[in-house]
C-alpha cells in the first residue's frame, strides 16, 4: 500500500482508497467527478492568477514610487541649470526592485498558465478514456 496524491485536492491518500477521504473525489473518474475536478482546477488557477496580477500591480506602484521623485528632481535641477545625475537618486533603487519583482511575477504567471494548460489536457485525456 502506498500513498498517492488525490487528483482533486492534492492531499495524500491510500492507493487502495475508492474515494478521497478529504474531498470525496472518486478514484473511478466518473463524468461528474471529472467535471467537478475541471471546475476546481479552473477556480484554483483563476485565484492564483488574480493574486499574481495584484502583486504585479504592487510592483508597478513600487517602481512608480521611485520614478516620480526622480523626474521631479530632474526637472528642478534642469530649471536651476544644474548638471543632473539621476543614477545617484534614491528612487533608482525602487525602480530596479519594482521592475525585477514585476518580471519575476510575470514569469510565475507564465509557469502557472502552462501548468494549468497541462493539467487541463490530462483531465481531457482521462475523460476521453472513460
Amino acid at each position: 500500500m502506498s500513498l498517492i496524491k488525490c487528483p482533486s485536492c492534492g492531499k495524500q491518500i491510500s492507493d487502495k482508497a475508492k474515494a478521497c477521504q478529504y474531498c470525496s473525489f472518486s478514484m473511478h473518474y466518473d463524468k461528474e467527478d471529472l467535471e467537478r475536478l475541471k471546475v476546481m482546477k479552473y477556480r484554483n488557477y483563476r485565484d492564483k492568477m488574480y493574486r499574481l496580477k495584484m502583486w504585479s500591480y504592487t510592483a508597478i506602484a513600487l517602481a512608480l514610487f521611485g520614478i516620480v521623485p526622480m523626474v521631479w528632481s530632474y526637472v528642478e535641477a534642469i530649471g536651476y541649470g544644474f548638471n543632473v545625475n539621476i543614477t545617484n537618486h534614491w528612487g533608482v533603487n525602487f525602480v530596479v526592485v519594482g521592475f525585477f519583482i514585476y518580471v519575476i511575477l510575470r514569469v510565475m504567471m507564465v509557469i502557472t498558465k502552462r501548468a494549468y494548460t497541462k493539467s487541463r489536457y490530462r483531465i481531457a485525456i482521462k475523460s476521453a478514456s472513460s
